[in-house]
């Protein structure tokens, strides 16, 4: 077994397992039972670590605990790093060797092999870097049978196999993760969510932009004055107010209050509130739940002060109104009469009525009264911050 060959079709389903594997209830399980019966003897296992802590094992292929129960490792690299250290710089998808990682003393005298490889009978062992957010990250393992000469006929072509495999393990994780964020934004954002009026958009404290409601995509859409960066984080027309919203998100982690931004557009101005946002993971795989539990989530609301005309490009988000209808659904809240919009426009009267229709028609009202009642809740934003609570729109650092 010093090489491994693999038919077209054998290569295909062994991909298909990965990608099938990835998005199981019990992530990985088909995956390590598959490559437990391709090298006999092999142990199967997904693991995570917490800086230097080893956490009991998610799954095994066999029918008892390798890893049952959680140990700090006391194990330094042939270069000196504490295991933190080295698996934060280990990128996903690598195939980590011990035998190549670790001086063998260290190995030997570690907790690893003496509480746990070496009672199952095994020494050295490969681990397909699958995942990893902050300190915490996620692990295929696969240790070897103590056997010399068994280690030598399953070393060689078990990397060969890992190695192949793990491009494929990482977008599956991705995608997988991708569909279950996707799963939770439509069953509960959409329904929800997308049911409140204010553009909503859900970032880290990083500012990375994760979800939006219907109106919060919809601002992105039209990037003025969100846009997504090259990065995936969100980025305002103003640089300094994009620094502003990261130092917000700071303060709204460190304190876990609601905080508040004022930034000025080329229309009125906007109010941002910023508040602590945490989903259920309960949907979620094991090894998810793990790298996302205490990752901490935060919903930028989109509205405005009392004192500010209405903003068209609210009006765009919200109600899908053109920028023409957006523009007379302004002029109809500052008091004007159809002959004065019709004359500031330069359109028809029966054209300016048309429109008026139309806006009525999205807005889901029927008088300019009840247009204003409605679009009042663009100023809910406001005042959270300006009734006696202006300390959280300029917070000191």
């Amino acid at each position: 077994m010093d090489k491994l060959s693999f038919t077209s079709e054998e290569l295909s389903e062994l991909i298909g397992v990965v990608y099938d594997s990835a998005f199981e209830e019990v992530q990985w399980k088909t995956l390590l039972n598959k490559i437990s019966k391709m090298f006999p003897g092999v142990g199967a296992v997904a693991w995570g670590y917490d800086g230097d802590t080893m956490l009991p094992e998610y799954i095994s292929a066999g029918e008892r605990a390798l890893f049952p129960k959680s140990f700090e490792f006391n194990m330094r690299t042939d270069v000196g790093e504490t295991i933190a250290d080295a698996v934060k710089r280990t990128p996903n998808g690598y195939v980590v060797r011990t035998f190549r990682y670790f001086p063998e003393h260290q190995l030997l005298n570690s907790r690893c092999y003496t509480d746990f490889l070496q009672p199952s009978g095994y020494r050295n062992s490969l681990h397909l870097k699958v995942d990893h957010n902050g300190d915490r990250g996620a692990f295929l393992g696969f240790p070897i049978p103590e056997d010399k000469s068994l280690e030598k006929k399953i070393h060689a072509p078990l990397f060969q196999v890992l190695k192949l495999l793990a491009p494929h393990a990482v977008r599956a994780s991705q995608l997988a993760r991708a569909l279950t964020l996707a799963k939770r934004a439509t069953e509960a954002f959409s329904g929800f969510f997308d049911g409140i009026i204010l553009p909503m958009l859900v970032t880290d404290v990083k500012g990375r932009y994760l979800f939006g409601n219907k109106a919060g995509r919809q601002a992105l859409k039209r990037a003025n004055p969100f846009r997504l960066a090259a990065d995936g984080t969100v980025k305002l027309t103003n640089s300094y107010d994009t620094a502003d919203l990261y130092h917000k998100l700071n303060l709204t982690s460190r304190d876990l209050v609601q905080s508040g931004l004022r930034i000025e557009t080329d229309d009125s101005p906007l109010m941002l509130a910023i508040s602590p946002f945490r989903p259920s993971m309960q949907d979620a795989s094991a090894i998810d739940r793990h790298l996302l539990d205490e990752e901490r989530m935060f919903a930028i609301f989109v509205g405005q002060s009392e004192q500010d005309a209405v903003n068209t490009g609210l009006l765009e988000d919200v109600f899908d109104l053109s920028a023409r209808e957006s523009q007379v659904c302004k002029s109809l809240l500052m008091g004007r009469n159809v002959a004065a919009i019709a004359a500031i426009s330069d359109r028809s009267p029966k054209t300016v009525r048309n429109q008026i229709q139309m806006i009525y028609e999205k807005v889901g009202v029927s008088s300019n009264a009840e247009l204003l009642d409605t679009l009042s809740v663009f100023k809910t934003v406001g005042t959270l911050f300006e009734s006696g609570s202006t300390t959280l729109l300029n917070q000191p650092s």
